[in-house]
């Protein structure tokens, strides 16, 4: 862990309950979530994966689960959502 452990901890908590406004834009998420993450910085990679999900609005999350996209990483789902998101506007 780097930095302030009570600022890292602010970070989780807030990361935590980032959620993608229904009426958002997937790319704010997206910025808002590194943000939060680059102030974490040492979490692995598959509690990022579950909490971005967890966080997405209902319209992009039911197309990530219809289209069986494969991802490995948390880079993959968020070109992945992004590429659904593109195809939807």
């Amino acid at each position: 862990m780097f930095g302030n452990p009570n600022e890292v901890r602010k970070a989780e908590q807030e990361l935590d309950n980032l959620r993608m406004k229904e009426s958002g834009h997937l790319s704010l998420y997206i910025s808002d979530f590194r943000s939060l993450m680059s102030r974490i910085g040492d979490w692995a990679e598959t509690p990022y994966i579950h909490v971005y999900r967890r966080g997405l609005a209902s319209r992009p999350l039911d197309q990530l689960v219809s289209s069986l996209g494969n991802f490995d990483t948390l880079q993959e789902l968020m070109d992945i959502t992004l590429e659904l998101d593109a195809r939807d506007h």
